[in-house]
């Protein structure tokens, strides 16, 4: 059945892109979101309650895990990660990043993007200035018969909207 127009977007297809290559597919993504702190103020008289205003926003570190699947890209997130902690990351060096686009810096991009049945793409989260926050392998137990999963939790400074 072909998908109508008004049908809503499946969230069960996205990917993790690094400059301009899709490093990984992902089984979970969370903590995508925006915060807007506020100050309470009571007012004498006003009993209803507070009046409240804005201060400062927030983004919440975002959380990635998928399951290990062998090939080239099997020690990206983790590279990714040490190269960060070492202060050498350079995405100049990954043979599959395609041609940078002249509007766009591709050293500062970073994006969760939401692909629709036919790998198309529908949205698109940019994340400005985000690196590892941290790396997590997977938990092995001889005893039972779960995916290998590593985790990611990246840290940024702004979220745009591709």
């Amino acid at each position: 059945m072909a998908r109508r127009d008004n049908d809503p977007i499946l969230g069960y297809r996205f990917v993790l892109e690094l400059g301009f290559v899709q490093v990984a597919g992902f089984s979970e993504c969370t903590g995508l979101s925006l915060e807007t702190k506020f100050m309470e103020y009571r007012e004498g008289g006003r009993n209803a309650g507070p009046l409240k205003f804005p201060e400062v926003g927030a983004v919440n570190n975002i959380t990635l895990k998928r399951g290990l699947v062998p090939g080239a890209n099997i020690d990206a997130l983790l590279n990714w990660h040490l190269d960060v902690m070492r202060g050498t990351f350079d995405g100049n060096k990954n043979p599959n990043r395609r041609k940078a686009s002249p509007d766009e810096d591709i050293d500062k991009r970073c994006a969760i993007v939401l692909l629709d049945e036919g790998g198309n793409e529908i949205k698109r989260w940019n994340l400005v200035r985000a690196f590892p926050a941290k790396w997590t392998g997977p938990d092995l137990k001889g005893m039972t018969s779960d995916v290998a999963m590593e985790t990611l939790e990246l840290a940024y400074e702004a979220l745009e909207l591709g």
